[in-house]
């Protein structure tokens, strides 16, 4: 009798605690998915590690960052992923993809917050796709990035997240064209300064989206290696920015309307493809090439935050209600050679250079003029859950003129007196990556 009370009592226990359960499980198909990462490195320079810019060089004023280096550490990008396969819809296959990281650049954590990475949904036909939500921009960044930090070329158009809604044709099994909307602006900021992306921007007060294309080729004439194929694509973005001002002591608000735009060239050429499945002594080329202006909304082309050494590479008054922005152009390119099927060696390039005129370069010193990167590494899959990497990467960073020029507009001296007109910084990284 007491064991049957005893069976009982825990019967009643039990079937709350069930019926208020979460549900583990989904009315759809969804998969789990991600990988643990640890960084390990050395910097020449004293940074964080994901340095945009190299700091001046000292001169006639030692400069504490490029005086001393540092270590750094982090497992931030660390992430976590869903994807969801659901219902057709039109005749369309269904799916979402959720991912996150750990760098809580977005949350006002610099390292160890959870943040949105990628939240977007697709509509797959037989002869069209229909990608909607914040994903990587559909035009213009390298095909097969390499690099074993998260912000490595980000310079050189290597590709932001970004709302945005993309259709994409496929016009037989080779050429296709997309078209779509894209945010005006960068919103993963909070809207205030430093971060002053978001509603709180010329960019998204112009009222206009912006506007993205490709046309694209992809074929496997040429082979392949892994997933990577032949593929060339032209594409670009255009948008508008209401560039404000204030006048009468700053009880008036007026604008300047200019425009933001670039059109990019990438490409991925197999130049030795892979045997049988076994990528062991392949050989890979891809890159871009881009021209443009008045970037500094979207932040394609790092450093875009209006902060100190990392200014605005967008507009700028020439003079009071006449807005203007420098063109720019670059370009990023690498090789990739497997030694063998799991073990790859990537060399890198980067390249941009803003055309400032004499007269902005005067009023604004510290805005980078030019960026080189090098870099060369060495990725290996131990296995199917475990890589390993090893990178060494120098960045140059030249600036419109010496730290110690004053502004001639409003007489304020450069926040860095007697620094070098430009810097370089080396980075040394290991890092080990666990997917899952």
């Amino acid at each position: 009798m007491k064991k049957l009370v005893l069976v009982l009592l825990a019967m009643f226990l039990v079937i709350p605690a069930l019926s208020n359960a979460g549900s583990v499980s989904s009315r759809y198909d969804v998969t789990f998915g991600g990988f643990v990462k640890y960084d390990l490195g050395w910097s020449s320079q004293n940074t964080h590690a994901d340095p945009v810019a190299a700091q001046r060089h000292s001169q006639q004023a030692d400069n504490r960052a490029d005086e001393y280096g540092n270590t750094f550490a982090t497992g931030g990008e660390t992430r976590f992923n869903f994807l969801v396969k659901g219902p057709d819809l039109w005749g369309a296959k269904t799916s979402a993809f959720i991912e996150g990281d750990f760098r809580g650049i977005t949350t006002g954590n610099t390292n160890g917050g959870f943040q949105l990475r990628h939240a977007f949904m697709t509509l797959n036909w037989q002869s069209a796709e229909l990608m909607i939500g914040q994903n990587w921009q559909q035009w213009g960044m390298p095909y097969y990035p390499a690099e074993i930090g998260n912000n490595d070329f980000a310079q050189y158009l290597k590709g932001i997240r970004t709302p945005q809604m993309a259709l994409r044709f496929f016009m037989g099994k080779e050429f296709n064209a997309m078209f779509g909307l894209t945010s005006a602006t960068e919103w993963s900021g909070n809207g205030t300064y430093p971060n002053t992306r978001q509603f709180n921007d010329d960019y998204a007060r112009s009222s206009w989206p912006g506007l993205m294309g490709e046309i694209a080729y992809w074929s496997d004439r040429c082979g392949k290696i892994g997933p990577n194929n032949l593929k060339f694509g032209l594409g670009g973005y255009y948008g508008r920015e209401a560039k404000t001002y204030t006048q009468l002591a700053g009880t008036q608000w007026r604008d300047d309307t200019i425009n933001s735009w670039i059109t990019a060239f990438r490409y991925s050429i197999p130049i030795i493809p892979e045997k049988q499945g076994n990528k062991a002594m392949a050989l890979l080329l891809n890159g871009n090439f881009f021209y443009g202006q008045n970037v500094g909304g979207n932040n394609w082309m790092s450093p875009g935050a209006n902060v100190a050494m990392n200014p605005s590479q967008g507009s700028y008054f020439r003079a009071v209600g006449e807005a203007a922005s420098p063109t720019m152009f670059g370009l990023f390119t690498q090789g990739t050679f497997w030694i063998t099927n799991t073990l790859q060696f990537n060399a890198m390039y980067g390249y941009l250079k803003y055309n400032w005129s004499a007269g902005a370069r005067d009023q604004l010193p510290d805005n980078i003029n030019m960026m080189q990167t090098y870099a060369a590494n060495l990725l290996w899959d131990a296995n199917q859950a475990i890589r390993f990497g090893l990178q060494w990467m120098t960045m140059f960073t030249g600036y419109n003129r010496n730290g110690n020029y004053n502004n001639s507009v409003n007489g304020v001296a450069s926040a860095f007196p007697g620094y070098s007109t430009s810097g370089q910084i080396d980075q040394y990284r290991f890092a080990a990556w666990y997917f899952f």
